[in-house]
Formats: C-alpha cells, structure tokens, sequence
C-alpha cells in the first residue's frame, strides 16, 4: 500500500530507491519514514518536486467546498481518481464531510480497480495508519 522505499548498502555505498511517497500522513496511511542514513545515492520519484502548493488542509477545505456549492445548487460532481489510494482517501474524506454536515445526498462510487484495491487495504489493515485500524472493528472503512 503506498509506494516502495529501499535502502540498499554494498560495502561502503548505499542507495534509497523509491517511488512516490509523502511525508505527511494520509486520511489512510501512514507518512513514509526510513531510518536516518546518508545514502550515496538517491533515486525518487520527483512529479512535485519544484512544485508549491497550498497545504493539504487549505485543498481539502476548497474542495469540499466546491463540491458542497455544486450539490446545493442541484448539480452532481464526478471526480476521476486513480485506483490505488487516493480513491480511498477521497471516499474517507467525502464520508467524514457527509457525517459531520449531516448531508443526505447519495454519494456513488465506480468500482473497477478500486474494489480490488479495497480488498488489499483490508488484507494489510495493519498498515494502514492508526485512526483506521482502531475503527476497522466498528467500521470498516473500506467497504
């Protein structure tokens, strides 16, 4: 779950390789974090690297908001996501807003790659950060 992060050491040299990862805790999962080392070299992923953007907090509040706007004005929103992850964060976040405003508007959600990806979060429910694996008895968030 999440992106793949390695640490390899050969006699004195060592290399991180990883994919995407953030720093930050997600609505899912935990923030990346490796030991502290001095790799010789370093190999990432860099999409956002000379990328600023408002903090996670200031996108999730506007979003919200938008969608918020939308519905109230009667009109219906669709948000393609990849499967993996941010699926799942945008379903935890969406119900959480849902609850917490006492929306009664429907929310419908296309399976496809995410149904499959569903059924890993709940297999590997130890991975996922604390918040989810206290609730995953009363609730399962991924179902």
């Amino acid at each position: 779950l999440g992106a793949a992060m390695f640490w390899i050491k050969v006699g004195s040299q060592s290399v991180v390789y990883t994919g995407d990862y953030n720093m930050t805790p997600d609505r899912h999962l935990g923030a990346a974090w490796i030991d502290k080392c001095r790799p010789n070299l370093l190999i990432s992923e860099s999409t956002y690297a000379t990328t600023i953007r408002d903090s996670k907090r200031c996108r999730e509040r506007d979003f919200l908001k938008k969608v918020h706007e939308c519905i109230d004005r009667g009109g219906k929103v669709l948000i393609p996501v990849f499967a993996l992850g941010r699926a799942q964060e945008l379903c935890i976040l969406l119900e959480t807003y849902w609850e917490r405003m006492n929306l009664k508007v429907p929310v419908y959600f296309a399976l496809g790659l995410t149904e499959k990806a569903n059924n890993y979060y709940k297999m590997f429910i130890t991975w996922t950060n604390q918040k989810i694996r206290k609730t995953f008895v009363q609730r399962n968030m991924f179902e």
